[in-house]
């Protein structure tokens, strides 16, 4: 006898088997009430009416058993769907030897194009605990069947194929549907571990799925039990270790989650972030807590872009925005991608899960700017060297969030200007944003104070109430306007509000107060002391090259602001030689400067006072003996001040 025929007679013993089996299984569906069986131990499992609209037969695939076509299971009284479970088929598995003996065990259930309704009434009462019938009247009259023992029931394989699941919350009036349902499962015991794999498909986005439930009956009953799950997609990775109770959707544990981008995950979950740039790449690791439509991160590091950072926060949903609130540690980072629009540089998922786990890595603040630069810096609010520009700004990216949140920044590069440490308190609000700074650490000083900006109509608004003290000046001014001649240790406050769509417009809209004070410094690119002593004559070039210097002990002036000019009648420069006081209207719009000097020797003599006029870096220097300087540009300050004065009790 070859292995041919040995093949064949096992073949044909096997097809024989399965067909007498079969045969078998047919003869004993004929003689029981299948249906009434069927209907009866899932009523007395669940305590709800289950209805068989359809035929009810011998099933051969994907179980050996029985099934049913169009059965319905019913929902909760006053539930908002119609029915809790509506099945096309479902194919049970049944034991052969207790049908026998006229009893149903089922061992497989599979339920073919299943459509599951999950809800939540108002007062937070799920659908999907199902309560045993109580039996009442007089014994069933086969006393050697035990009653059903949800909590021992045992199912080999659950499964669902081509299903639908949908949810609704009636506390939040909210809900969502996921399709593709193919999942599997065992039940051993309602109180033993469980564990569901399989795959569904939210908006259109396929989701591998890995659970596991230690208790599954404390689930249903609304008690807790341990659960792990693992997501996959394209959109998100996920693991979960924790704890829930599942009746009311609840989760406590940690959780490891990561993605390519956080502007498409928001999109896909709903909270679609507007107009925003970056935030691709993210990961984040902690404590995660879900309840209440709310996510709460504790202990949490957290990585986006370039972006690292660590602390407690909460991530929900605001007027269908994203919504974050919380406390947050912030490490070197550069934000001028978010201001300007352009996108950071691309980073892998693995380096910011990397960054993620390990939030401290890497945070000195002492770095070289050149290492957190990602772009190109932002354009300057205002540029006294170069022409205000006439591009739209762009501030449609504080639309993509809303955020109420304690903030800790290492450094930090805005625009051209690094900030060193920070601690403030931001709001951002549909594209209002408000920021109160309760310390800052920048160029050997500190500063304080609040700012605002107003993006909600057309026209941007934005306020500005700072003060900054021991400066490094030359160097704050230089990141801060592109102005380079004053240097020393200098205090700036600044009241302003501006207005535009523009550079251009929000420069020729500002209005408010700025006052400077510098010690101990060097104005560069003019000999004040020169120009004063030789102004009888023609000047002499050297005066004025951008090597000349004036040495000073102290510069200080307070300028009233209105419609982007500044004017100052309190200006004062004084030398070891001269104390020279003046009057200035610096006109940003027009790019202009018409100041007048009168400088006076401490020990009495007296120094012709003289004009510094023109475009800003091209001055003409003439004595103003005549005061012609004086009487015109005297008036024009006035002019300013009211203005001033006038905007400030309108606003």
């Amino acid at each position: 006898m070859n292995w041919k025929r040995v093949a064949l007679l096992v073949a044909g013993s096997l097809v024989t088997v399965v067909l007498l089996g079969a045969g078998l299984l047919t003869y004993l569906v004929l003689r029981l009430d299948v249906r009434g069986e069927i209907e009866r131990n899932v009523e007395a499992a669940s305590g709800r009416d289950m209805t068989i609209n359809g035929n009810v037969g011998v099933s051969y695939w994907p179980v050996l058993g029985l099934k049913a076509r169009d059965v319905t299971l019913a929902n909760v009284e006053g539930g908002r769907a119609p029915a809790f479970i509506v099945a096309e088929e479902i194919d049970i598995g049944v034991e052969l030897w207790p049908l026998l003996e006229r009893q149903v065990n089922v061992r497989r259930l599979v339920f073919q194009r299943a459509r599951i309704a999950l809800e939540v009434d108002a007062e937070g009462k799920p659908n999907w605990v199902l309560t045993p019938r109580r039996t009442e009247g007089p014994p069933p009259p086969n006393p050697q069947q035990p009653p059903v023992d949800a909590a021992r029931t045992t199912l080999r394989e659950v499964r669902t194929i081509d299903g639908e699941v949908s949810y609704f919350d009636g506390r939040s009036g909210r809900g969502w549907v996921i399709g593709d349902v193919d999942i599997r499962t065992a039940i051993t015991s309602l109180d033993a571990p469980m564990r569901v794999e399989g795959s569904v498909l939210y908006k259109e986005e396929p989701i591998e799925i890995d659970a596991s439930i230690a208790n599954p009956g404390a689930a249903t009953r609304g008690e807790l039990t341990q659960l792990s799950l693992r997501l996959k997609s394209e959109v998100l990775e996920a693991e979960f270790a924790g704890q829930t109770v599942a009746t009311s959707g609840e989760l406590a544990g940690t959780v490891r989650a990561s993605g390519p981008s956080l502007r498409q995950l928001a999109s896909w979950s709903g909270t679609p972030m507007q107009n925003a740039v970056g935030f691709d790449a993210f990961a984040v690791t902690g404590r995660l807590t879900i309840g209440g439509g709310a996510y709460t991160f504790t202990n949490a590091g957290f990585s986006v872009d370039q972006v690292r950072g660590r602390g407690d926060f909460v991530l929900s949903e605001l007027r269908g925005r994203p919504y974050l609130s919380g406390r947050l540690e912030l490490f070197d980072f550069d934000l001028n991608p978010y201001l300007s629009g352009q996108a950071p540089p691309a980073t892998d998922v693995e380096e910011v899960e990397v960054a993620a786990a390990l939030p401290d890595a890497g945070q000195g603040g002492s770095q070289p700017t050149a290492e957190i630069a990602t772009v190109e810096a932002a354009p300057r609010a205002v540029d006294v060297r170069s022409a205000p520009s006439e591009r739209p700004i762009d501030f449609s990216g504080l639309k993509a969030f809303n955020a109420d949140l304690e903030l800790v920044t290492h450094a930090v590069l805005i625009q051209h200007m690094r900030v060193e440490a920070a601690r403030l308190n931001l709001v951002i609000n549909d594209g209002f944003m408000a920021a109160t700074l309760h310390n800052a650490s920048l160029y050997g000083g500190s500063g304080r104070g609040r700012f605002e900006i107003d993006a909600r109509q057309t026209a941007t608004r934005m306020m500005y109430d700072l003060a900054f003290a021991n400066l490094d000046t030359r160097r704050f001014l230089t990141d801060a306007i592109n102005f380079q001649a004053i240097e020393g240790r200098g205090e700036l406050s600044l009241n302003l509000r501006v207005e535009g769509r523009t550079q251009s417009e929000m420069i020729a809209g500002a209005d408010g107060y700025a006052h400077m004070e510098v010690v101990s410094g060097v104005l560069h690119g003019v000999d004040l002391g020169g120009v004063a002593t030789t102004i009888r004559n023609a000047l002499r070039g050297e005066l004025i090259a951008p090597e000349a210097r004036t040495p000073f002990q102290g510069l200080s002036g307070t300028f009233a602001i209105a419609d982007g000019v500044l004017a100052t009648d309190t200006l004062s420069f004084n030398t070891t030689d001269l104390r020279i006081p003046g009057i200035a209207v610096i006109d940003l719009p027009n790019r202009r400067v018409d100041a007048r000097l009168a400088p006076r020797s401490p020990r009495g003599g007296v120094v012709v006072p003289f004009s510094a006029r023109g475009p800003i870096g091209q001055f003409t220097y003439a004595n103003d003996l005549s005061d012609r300087a004086l009487r015109e540009i005297t008036p024009r300050i006035a002019q300013v001040e009211a203005a001033s004065r006038a905007s400030a009790r309108q606003n």
